[in-house]
């Protein structure tokens, strides 16, 4: 059996899969995947970098959906972030080569881009946007934004899970958007509705990042699944 017909075989036996989703379906997708890095390349030597960037984003997701090697994976990744690096983009660039660091290629352009991280100013606040990666192409975000005390911010997630035909039928979501005080980069998020909700959300500051921890994501109303912990890189 071919790694195709292997994801296919997942698919089916998670109990989630829908009749009409057709082994040949599934097969014919995953044939699609070089088409989506032609059609990146010939966007991306165009310099038309934000359409070559969808392009190559579709052949990530499918990359992954049909359980490429870690090599073909890695390689859609990096032709994501060339489209960023073109546009000067160096903190998206460096979230999508951090998602397989020690990847030859991820480690070779993510050394072409250390100084200009280096160059960049450093954040001043925790104001900004921050991307957590969870799969075919998809990332959770944090957005955070001042308020008028200068220790409080308003948050705003938008995070997902992507089941075993996420590829087909879309993601569980979940969100939220609530105020926090950071006090020595550090807050808590207190989701409450109800007798239901009922959730405390953990924030831990860095200048290039946030790391999140829930301690129950169960209780705080997200889709099934959806959680918002993670480290989350600045990309602003």
């Amino acid at each position: 059996m071919d790694i195709r017909n292997s994801a296919l075989l997942l698919l089916l036996i998670s109990g989630v899969a829908h009749a009409e989703i057709s082994e040949q379906q599934f097969v014919a997708d995953c044939a699609k995947i070089p088409d989506y890095a032609r059609q990146g390349e010939q966007l991306y030597k165009a310099k038309n970098y934000a359409d070559a960037r969808e392009a190559f984003e579709k052949q990530v997701t499918w990359s992954e959906s049909c359980r490429l090697d870690d090599k073909a994976i890695a390689t859609a990744y990096n032709n994501v972030a060339l489209t960023w690096m073109r546009q000067a983009e160096w903190r998206k660039a460096r979230a999508w080569l951090m998602i397989k660091p020690d990847d030859r290629k991820s480690a070779y352009n993510l050394g072409l881009i250390k100084d200009k991280l280096a160059a960049l100013p450093a954040p001043s606040t925790a104001a900004g946007e921050y991307w957590n990666y969870v799969g075919l192409g998809t990332w959770e975000t944090l957005i955070i934004k001042p308020l008028e005390n200068k220790s409080d911010y308003q948050v705003d997630f938008q995070g997902y899970y992507l089941g075993m035909m996420a590829i087909y039928y879309g993601p569980n979501m979940g969100e939220f958007s609530e105020k926090v005080t950071l006090k020595d980069n550090a807050g808590v998020i207190a989701l409450r509705e109800g007798d239901y909700i009922h959730c405390d959300i953990s924030l831990t500051v860095s200048p290039d990042a946030i790391d999140v921890k829930t301690d129950d994501p169960t209780q705080c109303g997200f889709g099934a699944n959806v959680s918002a912990d993670g480290r989350y890189l600045r990309v602003d």
